[in-house]
């Protein structure tokens, strides 16, 4: 009996694969002919993108190189594709390049990305909202941003729900309803 995917939609192992060969095209166009290393780290939210990008010479000369139009998407899309329910997606990866086409990529789900400048902690409840995680998967650095955004006034999450998005209507502190308590 086979097990192929049908054909249509690709698997999320195809996608990330292809998705992976797309973005190391865009860093060898990127970058300049006789390259030793290409080093790009990427930090995201749903609301920041930041992509650092290194070229390293032979000689040990690091010319600017921008990082590519459309790499940004990719990564976006990149984070949907890794999403795990329950698990949640990555913060930050790191994709190096070694010559001639050797590309290696990690995947951090659990550290602080570190933004350089920091990021506001509501960035950080309003990716757990779109990409939700077990409470077992939320370590205490992603804990205490969402503390903060939930004291933060300008936080814009809708009435009546945590920082985690669940409903706060209707219970008492004690997490007992409010019929609970009334009968």
């Amino acid at each position: 009996m086979s097990t192929t995917q049908p054909s249509g939609r690709p698997s999320s192992e195809q996608r990330h694969d292809e998705l992976l060969q797309h973005i190391g095209g865009m860093l060898l166009d990127a970058a300049p002919d006789g390259f030793r290393r290409i080093d790009l780290l990427v930090r995201m939210t749903v609301a920041v993108q930041d992509a650092t990008l290194k070229v390293y010479l032979p000689d040990g000369a690091t010319p600017e190189v921008m990082p590519p139009e459309g790499l940004n998407a990719a990564f976006q899309e990149m984070r949907q594709v890794l999403y795990q329910p329950g698990r949640g997606t990555w913060f930050s990866a790191r994709c190096v390049v070694n010559a001639p086409v050797r590309i290696d990529i990690t995947y951090n789900f659990d550290h602080d990305p570190r933004f350089d400048p920091p990021v506001p902690a509501a960035d950080f409840a309003r990716d757990l909202q779109v990409f939700p995680r077990d409470e077992a998967f939320v370590p205490d650095w992603l804990r205490a941003k969402l503390v903060e955004a939930a004291g933060d006034p300008r936080e814009d999450r809708p009435a009546g729900t945590s920082p985690e998005g669940t409903s706060t209507a209707g219970t008492s502190p004690e997490g007992t309803s409010t019929e609970e308590q009334n009968a």
